[in-house]
């Protein structure tokens, strides 16, 4: 709930609004959530937006923030995977979190082969590779295994 709380801060704060193009990172905190929150923030902004301070009302729906500027990571969240087509899929980044006793290591593979079963194509490269790269400006063609290799073992 601690990551909420802070994406709540930043979101209703105004820093989104204020800095747009600004990217936060939330870990550690699973993605299954997120649609009930983005949810859950947009009712209490239509309900009690104006109980904010002058000047510190929105252009946007809280959910809208969200979805350009939060990304989240999560590893063994099934949910997560569930739920894609409720959040902005581009925001969403897979991880196993090795070497931590919640790692999906050693196995990473199978869990992703049933989790991620039900998503398009599209959505598993980006979920698992095209997201994070384009976060940290990373050149998949670059890699070891990259570019259209990849993408085949996703």
């Amino acid at each position: 709930r601690a990551n909420q709380d802070i994406m709540g801060t930043l979101v209703f704060g105004g820093v989104f609004e204020r800095n747009p193009g600004l990217r936060v990172v939330c870990v550690e905190a699973d993605a299954g959530w997120v649609p009930h929150y983005m949810y859950r923030m947009d009712h209490a902004y239509k309900r009690h937006r104006y109980w904010l301070p002058p000047g510190q009302e929105l252009s946007k729906l809280p959910s809208e923030y969200f979805s350009e500027s939060i990304y989240t990571t999560f590893q063994d969240d099934w949910v997560a995977f569930k739920m894609v087509d409720h959040v902005n899929h581009k925001r969403l980044l897979w991880a196993n979190d090795f070497p931590h006793s919640d790692s999906t290591w050693p196995w990473s593979q199978e869990l992703l082969d049933e989790h991620a079963a039900d998503l398009t194509s599209e959505q598993s490269i980006d979920i698992l590779c095209n997201n994070v790269a384009e976060l940290y400006g990373i050149d998949t063609s670059e890699l070891p295994i990259g570019g259209d290799s990849l993408a085949a073992t996703s």
